[in-house]
């Protein structure tokens, strides 16, 4: 084997095994995107603490939203929303990483902790993942804030390297919640935030990022 048909299979190799995509990749139509789910690592519930119950009540909480997403696919509808034809779909990461958190550290009466994530914050919570042998990009929403106080939900939408834990980009989005009950109030305020991500936001990304 000559030494460009080497550097051509080594190349193909990398790709295809998911390190090699880069942040150009996630605007691409064709680019497989793995949805992740919500991870609340660094999330904040400010001002509904007697709605949110005991330890379990949030914890099934943060479970019921991801479920319902999956469930739900066709209204929460997150290719749509980055321009592809469908996603894969891998939820079971991120439950298994919110499983581990100390959800009653997430409860908060401070206004001031609407905002408080960082792109190297969002950096630092991916280096913890584990994605289970999974390749190529990854997409999830990192929950900065689900805020009473003034009805929104605040999310760092990010696109990742599996393969790597690298973070491509993560860019912050808010909405509005809507429905009746804990679990529809605030994944009426994800539905919103994928809305912005598909009426602007994504090609706002595109002309930043790609």
């Amino acid at each position: 084997m000559n030494y460009k048909a080497l550097i051509f299979v080594l190349s193909f190799l990398v790709t295809s095994t998911g390190f090699g995509q880069g942040r150009s990749d996630v605007f691409t139509s064709s680019a497989e995107v793995t949805w992740l789910g919500l991870d609340f690592s660094g999330a904040k519930f400010i001002g509904d603490r007697e709605r949110l119950g005991s330890e379990s009540d949030i914890r099934h909480l943060l479970d019921a939203i991801n479920d319902l997403m999956v469930k739900e696919a066709d209204k929460y509808n997150v290719a749509a929303a980055i321009q592809k034809k469908k996603v894969e779909y891998a939820t079971d990461v991120v439950k298994e990483h919110n499983s581990e958190l100390d959800v009653l550290s997430m409860i908060s009466a401070e206004g001031k902790d609407h905002v408080h994530l960082s792109p190297s914050g969002v950096e630092e919570i991916i280096a913890s993942y584990d994605f289970k042998g999974k390749t190529g990009i990854g997409m999830m929403f990192n929950v900065e804030s689900l805020n009473k106080l003034i009805d929104e939900g605040s999310y760092w939408v990010t696109f990742v390297n599996m393969g790597n834990k690298e973070v491509l980009f993560t860019e912050r989005v808010t909405a509005p919640p809507s429905g009746f009950g804990m679990r529809n109030f605030w994944a009426g305020s994800v539905n919103g935030a994928l809305a912005k991500i598909k009426k602007k936001e994504f090609e706002n990304w595109r002309k930043k990022h790609g």
